[in-house]
């Protein structure tokens, strides 16, 4: 039941419901021009009510629902990573928005002028992440009623392209250096090299490369199988891989899987000697222990660099780029790359190295001419 009324030159409504326990409770809100106007709010929250919306999560706040939505679907689901990005973005929401912005006041033309601001001084990439985890919080807000269409769908996404389509790879002549050099030198104080090299030839993620186990690593088949991953970032242990598709199996060269056997009789030579007992089987822990971060990877790594004048320098995830780079330069068929490394379509693989591709088109297009130019 709703009554109108008018506070100074306003008009305001009250409108009376009983909640599920049978409690009688009340929304208010005032500021309309007209008698009418407030009417027309009081029918439409009667309507909310009566098609079963939560009045008590009405006047939520997009901070208060975020973190709601967290709690229920998200907290304790993810990798610590992931839980750490969803703090990170409910900090930028409420460094616009602030504590006390109603959810349902929020509408699309609000929603794309945050997006705007926010794409000043991020890449794009960063500002279609945040939407995508907003979107999906959104379409929760839907299903509980609170509002009744989506603010984020078919916004404008704005953001600094900058850097984001570029990718950093080492040439074939100095991912040959590399990885020859790391096969040369690698031993168990140096186990960097080791998994420099597992990095180069596999297109492994860190992560992925040193949750390796030798349960997982057949060398007489040269497969080795990617289930989970190593959390070296907080150091928890094994932790999921990033998608259900990044669980596969990775063919290895017989000079890696030779390598990988020399690593295993070095590390059972060293283990035995220090009465050492690995209860995980980790192939990549050091000689005193521990997992290599990814900053000390990445250090070695420029180290060797250095040494064999290789320029501009990559980091670890460079490995990753450089052996999709080699495989296409080689004409390695893009499904079997897709699967290779992780990805859960093609066409994440021909976005992420579409400047690649492209230059393999080129050649393929030189190709086809310059053959039916001898018919």
């Amino acid at each position: 039941m709703a009554s109108i009324s008018k506070r100074g030159k306003k008009w305001q409504y009250r409108v009376s419901y009983k909640d599920n326990d049978g409690t009688r409770k009340y929304v208010n809100k005032g500021g309309f021009p007209s008698k009418k106007a407030a009417d027309i709010a009081a029918i439409e929250v009667e309507r909310q009510h009566n098609r079963g919306a939560n009045l008590d999560l009405n006047k939520i706040t997009l901070i208060d629902y975020w973190d709601k939505w967290i709690e229920l679907y998200k907290s304790g689901k993810h990798s610590r990573i992931t839980e750490a990005r969803y703090k990170t973005i409910r900090k930028q929401l409420l460094a616009y928005w602030g504590e006390s912005r109603e959810l349902k006041s929020i509408s699309k033309s609000d929603w794309q002028a945050f997006i705007n601001e926010f794409g000043k001084k991020r890449a794009k990439d960063t500002v279609s992440k945040l939407n995508g985890y907003v979107r999906s919080m959104a379409d929760s807000a839907v299903d509980d009623q609170i509002i009744y269409t989506n603010f984020t769908h078919n916004v404008v996404l704005t953001g600094n392209e900058g850097q984001a389509g570029i990718i950093k790879y080492l040439q074939a002549k100095d991912l040959r250096k590399l990885v020859n050099y790391c096969l040369e030198f690698a031993d168990y104080e140096h186990i960097a090299y080791y998994i420099i090299a597992t990095g180069a030839l596999t297109g492994a993620r860190y992560s992925e490369v040193l949750g390796l186990t030798w349960d997982h690593v057949d060398l007489k088949k040269r497969v080795v199988h990617i289930t989970r991953t190593w959390d070296h970032r907080y150091g928890s242990g094994f932790a999921a891989t990033k998608n259900k598709s990044s669980v596969r199996d990775i063919d290895i060269t017989i000079e890696l899987a030779d390598l990988l056997l020399r690593l295993k009789k070095e590390q059972q030579e060293v283990y035995l000697a220090q009465g050492y007992r690995d209860s995980k089987q980790l192939l990549f822990r050091s000689i005193r222990h521990n997992m290599l971060s990814s900053t000390a990877i990445n250090k070695d790594l420029r180290t060797i660099e250095k040494a064999l004048d290789i320029s501009p320098a990559i980091t670890f995830h460079g490995l990753r780029h450089t052996h999709v780079s080699y495989l296409i330069a080689n004409h390695v068929d893009i499904n079997y790359i897709s699967k290779r490394l992780g990805h859960a379509n093609t066409m994440i693989t021909q976005k992420v190295y579409a400047h690649l591709l492209e230059d393999q088109r080129k050649e393929q297009v030189s190709q086809t001419l310059q053959a039916l130019s001898r018919l």
